[in-house]
């Protein structure tokens, strides 16, 4: 009875953000980017990080005939992706070869994994190597499909054809769909004007937003309103190979990046009730964290990833409510004059997936100022004389509830 269903709590496919971020263009993105993408072979190189942990970085050229390049992922371990596509007439992508390798300094990564995606009229094929599926998949693909290269969020060079495809269009919304080749899925979005040197994209129906130049090149890119949070940069360029031995050497010795935000479980016995909490831990990594990563007058997910879930055997008074025995949502809202935890009926869902008229009550936590900053969000359960005390804990802030039982 107390064993989690993972497969309950998958997040949800990509939704259009066109009816919410169109209004927000002005003119069309062809007069924004007169020349298109720039077929030169100037080698363009990224960074994007995680606060202040890197968590990416790509180097690549684009040609006539298409574009090729290195991406080198942190997260949970470094892999590299050596990536070539090849465009058809129409400047849509014909082919592509991706294959990921874990750098030598680290014997223990993840094997090698190699794909080529060949897509002709309304299908594409995947031909795997290695890795756990390997073999030949074919996929119904609508007109113009992008295969990517990574899962969250796309790499750069993927973006910029996709930004490409919709100069092509010239229109100030241009749909474009994404195949992700490693799960065989088509994902739909849009391209959306949204100044004269911007485009946003959607993530998880939030707008991940690009810097684009007067020829559509890409320049940046931030998911400061995404719950994803990257934010990366073209850099004038950088040493790819000795970042990926580093970054493998790291790895190897146990100093990785890891999981940005590693699941957690706590179970403790408070007054004769065995309550437990399934949360996901992210990480302060210099940012702002009340007010920011814990949003200011918005409901918040109380963690990271899929919905924070709360388990009880017994009735218990959470705060002034009562709250019977059984699963529940844990939500809060975080204002400077006083901060809710939201206890909601509904369970098993992502977290940004929120149901108002499915909270059981909404109580009034304490505030207490710690003495040394706390690095990783934290739900603890500690015992009382009268009970128990739910606490919320990150940077040198503290939030608490006393529990009974009933």
């Amino acid at each position: 009875a107390m064993s989690r269903r993972i497969s309950s709590r998958r997040a949800p496919a990509l939704r259009h953000v066109v009816g919410s971020l169109t209004l927000l263009g002005v003119g069309g993105l062809m007069s924004a980017c007169t020349a298109g993408t720039d077929a030169g072979d100037e080698r363009r190189a990224f960074i994007e990080r995680l606060g202040t942990d890197t968590m990416s970085v790509e180097v690549y050229t684009r040609t006539e005939a298409g574009f090729e390049g290195h991406l080198l992922i942190r997260a949970p371990a470094t892999r590299v992706a050596q990536y070539r596509a090849t465009l058809a007439p129409d400047g849509t992508i014909g082919s592509m070869h991706v294959s990921w390798s874990t750098p030598p300094e680290n014997p223990d990564g993840p094997p090698p994994v190699e794909q080529t995606i060949t897509v002709q009229g309304d299908s594409a094929t995947i031909e795997t190597m290695g890795g756990r599926n390997p073999g030949t998949t074919r996929v119904a693909v609508p007109e113009g499909v992008i295969p990517t290269v990574g899962k969250t969020p796309i790499a750069f060079a993927v973006l910029e054809q996709a930004v490409s495809q919709a100069v092509a269009g010239g229109a100030d919304s241009f749909p474009v769909s994404f195949l992700s080749a490693g799960r065989g899925r088509v994902q739909p979005n849009a391209i959306v004007r949204m100044a004269a040197d911007s485009i946003a994209f959607s993530f998880f129906g939030s707008p991940f937003l690009a810097r684009v130049d007067e020829g559509g090149r890409v320049l940046g890119r931030t998911g400061e309103r995404t719950t994803l949070k990257l934010v990366g940069e073209k850099v004038a360029d950088l040493d790819f190979e000795m970042l990926a031995a580093d970054y493998a050497a790291r790895d190897a010795r146990g100093e990785g990046v890891g999981v940005p935000s590693p699941e957690a479980t706590v179970e403790t016995a408070v007054g004769g009730a065995k309550l437990r909490v399934i949360y996901s831990r992210p990480a302060k990594r210099g940012r702002v964290t009340w007010g920011n990563l814990a949003p200011l007058n918005e409901v918040w997910r109380t963690g990271a990833n899929a919905a924070t879930e709360f388990t009880t055997d017994r009735d218990l008074e959470i705060g002034d409510a009562l709250v019977p025995a059984g699963t529940y949502t844990l939500f809060s809202i975080y204002t400077p004059e006083s901060t809710y935890l939201i206890i909601n009926q509904q369970t098993g869902q992502w977290g940004t997936q929120y149901d108002q008229a499915q909270d059981l009550a909404r109580v009034e936590l304490v505030r207490a100022t710690l003495s040394q900053p706390v690095e990783r969000f934290t739900i603890a359960i500690d015992p009382t004389d009268d009970g128990g005390e739910l606490q919320l804990i990150w940077d040198t802030t503290r939030f608490s509830v006393p529990i009974k039982v009933r």
